[in-house]
């Protein structure tokens, strides 16, 4: 598993993994947490990585408020500096475009009017769109207000990313070997 081009071991390598292994390959799925790799690697084995991706949307669903916002903090703001980005996360919010420096600096501005309203980071499933079409996105979302739905909306979220990483990378692994279980 290269850090330019990650792949998946099959689901039935992840599950005879150590910790320190299970989470380099949870870390390409989720930004790495911690405390959400522990709760799923304990939760092993599984049969597929949609049960493991189910599982861990349930664990997220069973963490007490503090700890949600621990995993949904771990996430990187959009337009953070690359050098802060996970390889992936680079990858998903794109390449730089013409006017770089405008849409960064609104990302500035909207992620701590975000942050201050609600008290934690905006997540949102970039899904190959660019930086500024989210704009209308995360300005509707600080709009609405409600705190508890945002987190509900931003771990969910999460879990569509992960969810997509776990497609893309499964199939860059079948590409380089059989296809593993999904």
């Amino acid at each position: 598993m290269s850090a330019d081009h990650p792949t998946l071991p099959t689901i039935s390598e992840t599950n005879h993994l150590s910790l320190e292994e299970f989470t380099k390959v949870i870390s390409l799925l989720f930004e790495p947490t911690a405390l959400l790799t522990k709760r799923i690697y304990d939760s092993r084995p599984f049969e597929s990585y949609d049960r493991l991706l189910d599982r861990a949307d349930e664990l997220i669903k069973e963490l007490s408020p503090l700890e949600q916002l621990e995993v949904v903090n771990a996430h990187p703001r959009i337009g953070e500096k690359a050098k802060n980005l996970s390889a992936l996360s680079r990858m998903e919010q794109g390449t730089r475009s013409a006017n770089e420096d405008a849409v960064l600096a609104k990302w500035a501005e909207l992620n701590k009017k975000y942050e201050d309203t609600y008290g934690f980071r905006f997540v949102v499933f970039v899904n190959g769109r660019s930086k500024d079409s989210l704009f209308p996105i995360v300005e509707q979302r600080i709009a609405h207000g409600d705190r508890n739905q945002e987190l509900v909306t931003g771990l969910s979220e999460m879990v569509d990313i992960a969810r997509d990483r776990a497609r893309k990378l499964i199939a860059a692994s079948s590409a380089a070997s059989p296809a593993p279980k999904i």
